[in-house]
């Protein structure tokens, strides 16, 4: 029987096993915790500051710059990657420097109802060229923000402008978010924005944006200068927060025409999309759509015209992703049958390879969407349809 070796590396002091840990790059690193349960631990001290203070809200920048700037990977001293602050008894702020230039900065409350109190913010992005090249610091291209609030989003609106170099933003779970701008003219490149519950208004000036993701009730929208997405996500499940037709789709529906994938909700083509393209139904199309996810609630055959219509507009489609959600919004407007069946025997499809469906509930539904799809795509052109039947 072999005798089972003792484990040296485990049993040497906590201060040693960090300190070896400083020299590994993060890519390894971070399979540590996969070690055993002691490694686990040891990995989350070696990731970890911690740090008191005791003065305002405002000062969490100072601190937080300060991490930043003085990251160094290759310096086993500096190269420590979360800040956890705390800031009083009730302010818990938490910042991680991750692979790639990604920073995740992560606000937390306790004790009191200030947290979910309203507010509107306006974020400008650095769009100055850096005056001077870095020879350390963490970069930020990318960054993460949750739950920032109306105490905190005055001291995030100061860091970002230190963030020459920012590309990337995502925005999630401020809850007290009602009113948001966003201003960088040629910088960003990426934003996402989720789980704002109270958001009523979103304004975006950004002519380099390439892709857009948002996810909760739809917004008005309002878009300054003119730019083209390649890939745009409006999981707009809930249905629109705002009433009597409000959302000016013209601006909107130009900066994702030309994009190459899209996701969509049937209520949004048929009370948003439609009526702003009714006039050239024959001549606007999606030209590069190569993608679409579409989410519904169900999948009946009114439901089905009302997709084929929009596929009808896509005539470079190659995949297509089908969501079925019983929670999804449904809007109650009536699809045109002249729009739905004017080339009811055209077969516009040539290039659709691939059908993926989620959530049908029976083979029925199933079997009639694909037999609607068949009408329309290229009778040389196999179709390889990928389900899964709730």
């Amino acid at each position: 029987m072999e005798e089972h070796k003792p484990d040296i590396l485990s049993s040497l002091p906590l201060e040693l096993l960090l300190y070896i840990i400083s020299f590994l790059p993060f890519e390894s690193a971070r399979l540590i915790p996969l070690v055993s349960t002691r490694f686990r631990s040891v990995w989350n001290q070696a990731l970890l500051v911690a740090h008191s203070h005791n003065g305002s809200i405002e000062d969490i920048s100072h601190v937080v710059s300060r991490f930043i700037n003085n990251f160094d990977e290759h310096d086993p001293t500096k190269n420590t990657r979360r800040l956890e602050l705390h800031v009083d008894k009730s302010t818990f702020v938490s910042t991680i420097l991750a692979p790639h230039n990604v920073m995740h900065m992560s606000f937390f409350f306790s004790g009191g109802s200030k947290k979910e109190d309203s507010f509107c913010w306006r974020l400008e992005i650095n769009d100055q060229i850096p005056r001077r090249e870095y020879s350390s610091g963490f970069l930020v291209k990318t960054l993460c923000l949750a739950s920032v609030n109306s105490l905190t989003y005055e001291v995030v609106s100061s860091m970002v402008l230190e963030f020459s170099l920012l590309d990337s933003l995502k925005i999630c779970g401020c809850k007290g978010l009602t009113s948001l701008t966003i201003d960088s003219p040629t910088k960003l490149l990426h934003l996402s924005i989720s789980g704002c519950p109270k958001l009523r208004y979103l304004e975006i000036r950004s002519l380099k944006l390439k892709t857009f993701q948002y996810q909760g009730s739809l917004p008005l929208i309002k878009i300054h200068e003119h730019f083209n997405l390649t890939r745009a996500i409006f999981d707009v499940r809930q249905g629109p927060c705002y009433y009597n037709n409000a959302l000016d789709m013209g601006p909107l529906l130009l900066i994702i025409k030309n994009s190459q994938s899209l996701t969509l909700c049937r209520w949004m083509f048929e009370e948003v999309i439609k009526p702003s393209i009714s006039s050239s139904w024959r001549s606007f199309q999606f030209y590069k759509l190569q993608e679409l996810r579409w989410i519904d609630n169900s999948m009946n055959q009114e439901n089905i015209n009302s997709m084929i219509s929009f596929l009808k507009l896509c005539p470079s489609i190659e995949r297509l992703f089908i969501d079925i959600d019983s929670n999804t919004y449904s809007s109650n407007e009536e699809v045109s049958v002249d729009a739905v069946h004017a080339c009811e025997h055209a077969r516009v499809l040539r290039d659709l390879k691939l059908v993926k469906l989620e959530g049908f509930e029976s083979e029925d539904n199933k079997n009639q969407l694909i037999l609607a799809l068949q009408q329309i795509v290229s009778i040389d052109q196999p179709l390889l349809v990928l389900s899964s039947i709730s």
